[in-house]
């Protein structure tokens, strides 16, 4: 009966105290969520309801779609400095879109609204992260790679873990085609119709390949990286020669400043937006 906390993790609404890790003290962010989840409960809405409306505030607060889309915009900047116009163009119309969805999902029936509402905003959180992903892919070879990060004194299995992710997924990309054309020649292509009126033949004519080959793909790099002596303990040469440039300081410079100002904008202005 000390009156400490039974639990190593506050509950939402606190947060723990800089200078006495026993003690709880109220985090003003979550705090008006919370007073904004009585005020509601008070006025007599009921839980889906409440659920309902703090979902659209998540979806459709201003504050969190500028923030977002100011980091999608500075992320475009990067993929057109990388030559990846075409990429960034696709991305962008695709996030237009999304975002407009999730304006429409206003008008639609509650159900249907809290549904789409989630869905579309995983899709746009998501959508900088794959356009990083896929530019970085796009235009980054393995061999640099590991040249770089051995000059950065990585740790090897770092280096290591990373070079075989980096070349699986492009092999894995391959296979997803393959897997395609060898379902249409069977006549079980992936469509609407087949997906409603055949799901368990669909499912298992995607899944079953997908994981054959998936392991096979794994033993393959992993045999060609060790016969390429990936894993030999001694120190590594290499015939490309990477330079930290002028332009390249720039540019980290300035995405570094931009962070600066989104993590400034996220964490000590969030209520004013």
């Amino acid at each position: 009966m000390s009156g400490k906390h039974t639990s190593n993790h506050c509950i939402y609404g606190y947060r723990k105290d800089p200078n006495n890790k026993d003690h709880w003290i109220i985090d003003e962010e979550a705090a008006e969520v919370v007073r904004r989840i009585y005020r509601m409960a008070i006025e007599g809405k009921g839980p889906y309801e409440i659920a309902r409306i703090l979902i659209n505030f998540m979806v459709f607060g201003l504050k969190d779609f500028i923030l977002g889309s100011v980091c999608f915009f500075f992320i475009c900047i990067l993929s057109c400095l990388m030559g990846q116009k075409k990429i960034v163009l696709k991305y962008l119309i695709f996030y237009v879109v999304i975002a407009a969805i999730q304006q429409l999902c206003a008008f639609l029936p509650q159900a249907i609204e809290t549904i789409l509402s989630i869905f579309t905003l995983f899709i746009r959180v998501m959508i900088p992260v794959v356009l990083f992903a896929s530019t970085f892919i796009a235009t980054t070879k393995v061999s640099e790679l590991i040249a770089a990060m051995y000059s950065l004194k990585i740790p090897r299995s770092i280096t290591i873990t990373f070079a075989m992710v980096l070349r699986f997924f492009p092999t894995f990309s391959e296979e997803i085609h393959n897997i395609y054309d060898a379902m249409k020649l069977r006549g079980i292509a992936l469509s609407w119709k087949n997906v409603f009126t055949r799901p368990v033949l669909i499912l298992e004519a995607i899944a079953i390949p997908i994981v054959m080959r998936s392991a096979s793909i794994a033993e393959e790099l992993s045999a060609s990286a060790v016969t390429r002596g990936i894993d030999n303990p001694a120190q590594r040469t290499s015939f490309i020669q990477l330079k930290v440039h002028a332009k390249d300081w720039m540019v980290l410079c300035f995405f570094l400043v931009a962070f600066v100002v989104l993590f400034f904008c996220k964490y000590q202005i969030y209520g004013r937006i």
